[in-house]
Order: structure tokens, then C-alpha cells, then sequence
């Protein structure tokens, strides 16, 4: 029951990052579309502030930040569900995913900290 209800999650959570994801980029599409047709400037500058202002009222930010937080739980919960179902089944393949998978977040975890150290540190984590 775990197995799956880790699996269901983390499709559940997957698969709401591609509708996002995909609804995010037809917004901004039609932001370009709408901004950057052949109007007078100050007219450009009126559109612009106009989505500007819906933009930062629906906070939009909120959506695109939680996108890749929303990803990144989804495969933990993926991997979790995973090392459930091998350890019932074998030991030894378990250890070795196990293994994998605790490597993967140790590397997770220094790329989430390096950037506290090295602020100039291209990687970055949600």
C-alpha cells in the first residue's frame, strides 16, 4: 500500500509540474505576443505595466518558484516508494538503489548549501 501510494503521489505531483509548466508558458507567450506588437511606445509602455501589475497581483513568481520544488518532491517521493518495494523483494538490490539514492541527495544537498557559501555558485535548488 505504501509502494503505491508513494508512486500515485509523486505522479499526482509530476504530473500538476507539466500542466503548470505548459499553462506558464502559454502565459508567457501571450505576454510577448500582446507586448511586443507594433504600438506606439507609449502605448507598449501602457501594456507593459498593465500585465506588470497582474503579474506581481497573482504572483506569478509563486507558480514558476514551486515548479521545480514541486519536480524535485515528486522524485523523492518516486525514490522512496522504490526503496519500499525492494526491500520487500531483495536485499541486496536494495542496498545498491539505496546506495544511489543516498549519494544523489548528499550531492542534492551540497548543491542546496553551496550557494549560502559561494554566492557567485551557479547551482541552485529550490
Amino acid at each position: 500500500v505504501w509502494v503505491n501510494a508513494l508512486w500515485f503521489l509523486s505522479l499526482v505531483i509530476s504530473l500538476t509540474c507539466a500542466l503548470l509548466a505548459t499553462m506558464l508558458q502559454q502565459w508567457a507567450r501571450h505576454y510577448l505576443r500582446v507586448t511586443q506588437t507594433r504600438y506606439q511606445p507609449y502605448k507598449r509602455a501602457r501594456i507593459r505595466s498593465f500585465y506588470a501589475e497582474g503579474v506581481e497581483r497573482f504572483r506569478v513568481s509563486w507558480a514558476i518558484d514551486a515548479l521545480p520544488a514541486l519536480l524535485h518532491l515528486s522524485v523523492f517521493l518516486f525514490y522512496a516508494g522504490l526503496s519500499v518495494l525492494l526491500f520487500t523483494i531483495s536485499l541486496t538490490i536494495f542496498k545498491i538503489i539505496v546506495s544511489w539514492v543516498a549519494l544523489c541527495l548528499s550531492l542534492y544537498v551540497v548543491i542546496t548549501i553551496l550557494p549560502a557559501i559561494f554566492p557567485n555558485s551557479p547551482y541552485r535548488t529550490p
